[in-house]
């Protein structure tokens, strides 16, 4: 059996001892001035950002910091300007107002009468961030950790009087509630002391 010859390699540059044999040859044609003028433009580009970057003390950090102070600056402003004292207090329009957008968002967490399903008891007199008009709407308004979300953005600060003018006039109960300390299931069994 006879085996044929391996493949001659082809060359790129055409040599005088090997003939043409695919039809593609290297004309070695000089590189585009439009390249070359790319090319050295972003090395220059990056030397004058480098120095830029370097001599005005611009970085990612500083900008960072910037926009978190003008953001809180914003929402100082924001807080600032909001009353201090829920102005709907025993206004009865602003009360089924706000009863309507109780029983539409918050029931779902702190039941319809407020007792507490997965929030915590709204009737009780326990409450873990004050009960003050201030503190209940910056409690709805911008949330609370291990679960109460901000609401502010959906209801807008109006709504949001509202609704804490509806919580006025639900029933109390002197009882701690769900959330509260030494709050205890119906039906639960009492904890042992210990034997």
């Amino acid at each position: 059996m006879k085996t044929e010859p391996p493949p001659r390699e082809v060359a790129e540059l055409p040599r005088a001892d090997r003939a043409e044999q695919d039809g593609i040859v290297e004309e070695d044609n000089r590189i585009p001035t439009w390249f070359n003028a790319a090319f050295l433009g972003t090395i220059v580009f990056a030397f004058v950002y480098l120095l830029y970057y370097t001599a005005t003390g611009w970085s990612a950090r500083g900008q960072y910091e910037a926009e978190v102070a003008a953001a809180n600056k914003a929402a100082q402003a924001t807080q600032a300007s909001q009353p201090a004292a829920n102005p709907y207090h025993h206004n009865a329009a602003a009360i089924a107002d706000g009863k309507v957008v109780f029983e539409q968002i918050c029931a779902a967490c702190h039941k319809p009468d407020g007792s507490g399903l997965v929030g915590p008891s709204l009737i009780d007199p326990y409450w873990k961030y004050g009960n003050s008009d201030q503190d209940l709407f910056k409690t709805v308004m911008y949330g609370r950790p291990g679960g109460m979300p901000a609401w502010g953005s959906q209801l807008g600060p109006d709504k949001v009087w509202r609704v804490l003018a509806y919580l006025e006039t639900l029933p109390k109960s002197k009882l701690p509630g769900l959330g509260a300390p030494g709050y205890q299931a119906p039906g639960a069994a009492a904890p042992s002391s210990g034997g």
